[in-house]
């Protein structure tokens, strides 16, 4: 404790660098949405839109969500319409393990 009550930067060093980490940590953990925006394409349906996009969600769930985003009464779109398309980021998992060749589980 003493060479750390001598050197004020180490242990700022230290209290930084776990602040860092922890806020990283905590960041990435989180699951965010993102939206972003595209133009629809002749022949596009959102159900086509769904299997392109969609994430952990079902079909339905995620045409729901698009309509109510977008405001749309109905499922129909034409193109040149552009809508708001939501998109999950990676989640920081902390329960991933690496597997190196020959492991036999």
């Amino acid at each position: 404790m003493k060479l750390l009550a001598k050197n004020y930067f180490l242990t700022l060093f230290f209290g930084l660098s776990l602040t860092f980490i922890l806020s990283i940590v905590i960041i990435n953990s989180q699951v965010a949405e993102e939206e972003y925006k595209i133009t629809v394409e002749p022949g596009d349906s959102l159900w086509a839109l769904a299997d392109k996009f969609k994430t952990e969600k079902s079909r339905d769930a995620w045409i729901n969500e698009v309509m109510k985003i977008n405001n749309l009464y109905t499922a129909h779109i034409k193109a040149g319409d552009v809508l708001i398309i939501p998109s999950e980021k990676e989640q920081f998992n902390f329960e991933n393990s690496t597997e190196l060749a020959g492991d036999s589980q």
